[in-house]
């Protein structure tokens, strides 16, 4: 920001100004050469006469070359609390600023414009002020206004009733700020309404424990919840129910080609089985999600040359509608084989755990225990069947040998 020009000032010089005056180069040069170079002594610093300095103080008044490049975007004028007057002195031509914020120097009662035309200050100017509501009926401008007769006469006016230097209130930029800032909030609470919505959607689409505990006990009766079983359990029910429906169509399907194969005769029994591979390697692709576009065009030319060379013998809906098929029971027979893949699995994991469990029995047993459970068996055959007791001590002994021959 252009106020960085001030770093170099002291506190001293900062407070002590009261007047500033805005001033061309050459006026600059001409009328304050002395002011200059008793300041850059004030600062330690010397000066040879004529040469070009950004600005000079004394006795309160600061003077500052308008022709710099330094003067550029916004011109803060804060670092002046006791400032009262600001004049703008001959043709002062500002080519870089954009603004000087006056809204902090609350001492401020006057800016001058010494310049007969004040029209030409007008056009040459494109900086605003940047004011608190309470200055602009406050601060008086001065400057020469031209009558009929050709002759310049000095006016005042306070800065809302003048058409000469514009200003914007930093209230209303403030607002525009807080405008800005709360459309942004809105923005972000929309954005979150948003998010909220989809999360209830999702929670309203998610089942609930008690949905849950519902669905086991319709499924496996009033038993402790379990989410494994109870999927197993899901599948084992709908592969029921739905083998009967897949095996149906199964048949229909392929009585249909078997049908379609007896009306395409010896010479054309090949292309059609050649249209069903073709087809169904297209469906696999599909469902693989294979994006080889090359691929997918030869399949779909070949698909097409068959169907090209079987209208002697169908329609084109006739063969779509045997195709459309094939792709029915495809799906069909996917959901199938995954429903089987569940069950199957359920009931691997199931004899797993009896083989381990009778393993883990058939390790622990000792000798006396598992002659005691034959015998046990043995003697409950006797009884039951009214068998002869010699056959039973001489199965008896039998088994005691086969049992220490095996260990």
């Amino acid at each position: 920001m252009a106020q960085e020009i001030f770093n170099e000032l002291k506190n001293k010089q900062r407070t002590g100004t009261k007047h500033i005056i805005f001033q061309k180069n050459n006026v600059y040069q001409s009328n304050n050469s002395y002011q200059s170079q008793m300041w850059c002594q004030d600062k330690g610093q010397l000066q040879n006469p004529g040469q070009s300095s950004l600005f000079s103080f004394s006795d309160g008044v600061l003077n500052i070359n308008s022709d710099s490049e330094k003067l550029k975007g916004e011109l803060d004028l804060a670092p002046f609390p006791n400032l009262r007057k600001i004049t703008f002195q001959g043709n002062v031509q500002f080519n870089f600023l954009e603004s000087i914020d006056l809204s902090k120097n609350e001492k401020l009662s006057k800016i001058m414009i010494l310049n007969q035309n004040q029209i030409q200050f007008f056009r040459n100017n494109d900086f605003i002020l940047l004011i608190k509501e309470m200055q602009s009926n406050r601060i008086i401008l001065s400057y020469y206004e031209d009558t009929s007769r050709n002759v310049w006469i000095e006016k005042y006016k306070y800065l809302q009733e003048q058409a000469i230097m514009p200003y914007i209130l930093v209230e209303d930029r403030k607002l525009e700020q807080l405008e800005a800032e709360i459309a942004e909030l809105r923005q972000s609470i929309n954005h979150k309404d948003q998010i909220i919505t989809d999360l209830n959607k999702k929670i309203q689409q998610t089942p609930t424990l008690n949905q849950f505990r519902e669905l086991n006990n319709i499924a496996l009766g009033c038993s402790e919840l379990n989410f494994n079983k109870l999927k197993q359990e899901i599948k084992r029910l709908k592969l029921k129910d739905f083998n009967p429906h897949f095996q149906e169509q199964k048949n229909t399907f392929e009585r249909l080609i078997a049908t379609a194969k007896n009306r395409a005769g010896d010479s054309l029994k090949s292309i059609l089985d050649l249209l069903l591979r073709t087809n169904n390697q297209i469906i696999e692709s599909e469902d693989e999600n294979k994006n080889n576009s090359f691929t997918q065009g030869q399949l779909q030319g070949q698909l097409t040359t068959c169907q090209t060379l079987l209208q002697t013998k169908f329609t084109p809906e006739e063969l779509q509608g045997l195709l459309d098929k094939q792709k029915e029971l495809g799906k069909l027979e996917k959901h199938f084989v995954i429903l089987q893949q569940g069950v199957y699995k359920h009931l691997k994991e199931t004899f797993e755990k009896m083989s381990q469990f009778l393993q883990n029995w058939w390790t622990d047993i000792s000798t006396i225990e598992l002659l005691f459970y034959f015998i046990s068996i043995l003697s409950f055959i006797s009884i039951a069947f009214f068998i002869d007791i010699t056959f039973f001590f001489s199965a008896t002994i039998y088994i005691i040998i086969v049992i220490f021959l095996c260990y």
